[in-house]
C-alpha cells in the first residue's frame, strides 16, 4: 500500500510534536511548567501582634483640631521672637495665622453639613493641656471658619495686651469648639505652618493709613490627641489607625509551599488578606474613592508592597514578590508588618479580627524546577 506524500507529511509533524515537551517560560534559573497550576486561599496566619507608636507631631505636616466620636484633638504652637528688629510696643495688632487643608466628617460616608465651624484659640504659656476635660489654657475666643472648598488661610486677631514689650516667646493653642469634625491644618514640618503677623500702621507721605508688618514663623508645634474611651474594641480587634504610627505583624505558616529537590513553587499572584470588619472600621473619601493604602513588608528580605483596601474590598492587592522571596530562601515561617502608608493625614483607620485563623493568604502558583 501506498502512502501519498502530503499524508505523509502530516504523520511526521504529528511524531515531531509529540516528542517536543511542552512549552514553558524559563529563565537562568528555572523553568516553569505550566500545566501545574494551584490557586487557594490559606488560612495559614498563625499569629497577629498588634503595633502602636506616636507619630513626631513637632515637625510633622499636618495638624488636627477637632473632635468626633472616635478622636478628640488640638494643637499648640511656641514662636521665639528673635528679631531684634522687632518693638512690640510700636505693635498696633498682631494676628495668628493658620491655613487649613482639609474637614473630614465624623463619619467617612458622610457630608459636610455646614461650610462654617468653631475653633477656639487659647494662650497657652506653661499651661498643662487635658483633652479628657478640655483644659486647654487661657481660652482668647473663637472665630467661624468657611471650611468649604479645603484649603484656606485664617487670621485670628490676639487680643491687646497679650503679648508686651520684653516678651521673647508666646505660645498659642487651638482646640475644638464644635464636635462631628476633624480638621486638617498644615503643621511643623510644612512651609504653611503656622505663624505671627506683626502689624505696624503709621501714616505715608500723603497723609493716608499705611501698613508695615514683620511675621515670625511657628518653632514649634506640639499635637495633642487622644482616643475616646470605649468607641475602639480593643478585647476584639487590632487596629491600624492613619492619625498615628501603628501596625500589625501577622505570621504566616509557608511549610505547605516547601518542596524537596529542585523544585519549588514559581508564585503567580498572591494577596494577603487579614480579616478586615467594615462596620468596625471607618474609611475616608479620597477623590470620591473610599481607600485605606497599607504597606506589606517582609523585615528580612527587605521587600515590600502597597495595598488599597476599599469600600466593598481590596482595589489593589499584590505581593507575589514578597512571597516568592521567602519560598526562594526556604522561609518555613514568614511576618509580613502592615502599616499606613500616609500617617498623619486622614482619621481612617481598619479593624481587624484577632482571630488570626480568620485572616488568610491567597496564592496562585505554579510548579518551578532547576534545569
Amino acid at each position: 500500500m501506498k502512502i501519498r506524500i502530503p499524508f505523509a507529511v502530516l504523520i511526521t509533524a504529528l511524531f515531531l510534536w509529540s516528542c517536543d515537551e511542552p512549552l514553558s517560560y524559563d529563565n537562568a534559573s528555572f523553568v516553569y511548567n505550566p500545566f501545574s497550576f494551584t490557586e487557594d486561599t490559606l488560612n495559614n496566619v498563625t499569629a497577629t501582634e498588634s503595633r502602636a507608636a506616636e507619630i513626631e507631631w513637632g515637625s510633622h505636616f499636618r495638624a488636627w483640631v477637632g473632635e468626633t466620636q472616635y478622636y478628640k484633638s488640638g494643637f499648640t504652637v511656641d514662636f521665639v521672637f528673635s528679631d531684634t528688629s522687632l518693638d512690640i510696643a510700636g505693635v498696633d495688632s498682631i494676628q495668628f495665622q493658620v491655613n487649613h487643608f482639609l474637614t473630614y466628617p465624623e463619619n467617612g460616608a458622610d457630608t459636610i453639613a455646614s461650610t462654617y465651624l468653631n475653633f477656639g484659640y487659647y494662650e497657652t504659656m506653661d499651661q498643662a493641656i487635658d483633652l479628657e476635660s478640655s483644659s486647654y489654657g487661657n481660652f482668647l475666643g473663637t472665630d467661624s471658619m468657611n471650611i468649604s472648598g479645603g484649603s484656606n488661610s485664617w487670621k485670628y486677631t490676639l487680643p491687646l495686651g497679650l503679648i508686651t514689650e520684653g516678651d521673647t516667646t508666646a505660645s498659642l493653642g487651638i482646640f475644638p469648639a464644635t464636635t462631628e469634625y476633624l480638621s486638617s491644618f498644615y503643621g511643623g514640618g510644612s512651609v504653611s505652618r503656622p505663624l505671627l503677623n506683626f502689624f505696624f500702621h503709621e501714616p505715608d507721605t500723603a497723609g493716608d493709613d499705611s501698613a508695615t508688618f514683620i511675621t515670625f514663623d511657628a518653632d514649634t508645634l506640639y499635637m495633642h490627641l487622644i482616643e475616646k474611651s470605649g468607641v475602639f474594641d480593643r478585647s476584639q480587634f487590632d487596629y491600624i489607625s492613619q492619625l498615628k504610627n501603628d501596625s500589625l505583624i501577622m505570621t504566616l505558616d509557608l511549610q505547605g509551599f516547601m518542596f524537596g529537590g529542585d523544585t519549588i513553587q514559581h508564585v503567580l499572584s498572591s494577596s494577603v488578606l487579614p480579616a478586615i470588619d467594615d462596620m468596625a472600621s471607618s474609611l475616608y473619601s479620597t477623590d470620591s474613592v473610599f481607600r485605606f493604602s497599607m504597606i506589606v513588608e517582609d523585615p528580612n528580605s527587605g521587600l515590600s508592597a502597597t495595598i488599597e483596601y476599599g469600600g466593598d474590598g481590596y482595589n489593589s492587592n499584590q505581593v507575589k514578590d514578597v512571597i516568592q522571596s521567602a519560598i526562594d530562601d526556604k522561609e518555613d515561617v514568614i511576618e509580613l508588618i502592615l502599616k499606613p502608608t500616609n500617617s498623619g493625614y486622614s482619621p481612617g483607620f481598619l479593624a481587624i479580627s484577632k482571630d488570626a485563623s480568620a485572616s488568610a493568604l491567597y496564592v496562585k502558583s505554579s510548579l518551578a524546577v532547576r534545569p
